[in-house]
């Protein structure tokens, strides 16, 4: 698994990325960057949800590790 890293370092192309909240650290978010919105007040948006977050609302992130290949899926599967 990876490491967690500052967001200062995040990944702003509107990728998903998982987060931890700043005011509630045992809290994982799934957000991206919306490019689209350059300039908004709070341009980091929530996957499971319409909200969104100002540029300091997540202290660290990861990427998503990589899905498993179909040999490897198929072995876990029985």
């Amino acid at each position: 698994m990876a490491s967690w890293r500052s967001m200062d370092r995040a990944p702003q192309d509107g990728r998903w990325i998982v987060a931890i909240n700043r005011h509630e650290p045992d809290t994982r978010a799934v957000i991206r960057w919306d490019p689209a919105r350059f300039g908004d007040a709070r341009p980091w948006h929530v996957a499971s949800c319409q909200h969104s977050y100002p540029t300091d609302a997540f202290t660290d992130w990861q990427p998503f590790p990589d899905c498993p290949s179909a040999t490897e899926a198929g072995q876990s599967a029985t």
